[in-house]
């Protein structure tokens, strides 16, 4: 079809023979990218499997795992040089929908690194990560410049957001 986009999609980790070669249609969601990957690999998912698309950015040491239901497509576009997409096990969703069921009325609170993407001329831009305070519940979650201010300076509510792990490649052992 017209707009759909080839891509290389890897299985479980960067390597060339983990690597597939897969059309994206603009209609094609991260469920159905995981899916069709690990049908070409013929992989049977078992009970309380949990295969995710993951978006992965190597040189922020950061991953996040698509939304099932989020397009492929415009995540494809707007990838950099340093990322790429792999299907993998997400190993902590079991133990995430045990806490989650548990702790419905529960806020966290901390610090964490933060990334606002600007988009100019409808390219995503980015300045990097910086270190802010946050307090999240079941809602919203609101960013402090820092840990005694009293007003937050910006606020989403949670099914807006866009969660990136780290992945501290670089850190060296202490001496």
């Amino acid at each position: 079809h017209a707009g759909d986009f080839i891509c290389t999609v890897y299985l479980e980790e960067k390597k060339t023979d983990a690597e597939q070669h897969i059309k994206i249609p603009a209609t094609m969601t991260a469920e159905e990218l995981t899916f069709e990957i690990l049908d070409r690999r013929k992989i049977v998912t078992k009970d309380k499997d949990y295969w995710s698309c993951f978006e992965v950015n190597e040189r922020d040491e950061a991953e996040r795992p698509l939304h099932y239901s989020e397009k492929v497509l415009p995540i494809v576009h707007s990838l950099g040089k340093d990322s790429y997409l792999v299907v993998k096990r997400q190993m902590a969703m079991e133990n995430m929908l045990l806490y989650t069921a548990s702790r419905a009325g529960d806020s966290m609170h901390g610090m964490m690194k933060f990334r606002e993407e600007k988009s100019v001329f409808g390219l995503g831009l980015s300045t990097g990560f910086h270190d802010r305070y946050f307090i999240l519940n079941s809602e919203c979650l609101r960013l402090y410049k820092e840990v005694r201010s009293h007003k937050p300076e910006k606020e989403w509510p949670v099914k807006n957001l866009k969660v990136y792990l780290g992945i501290k490649k670089k850190v060296r052992p202490s001496t």
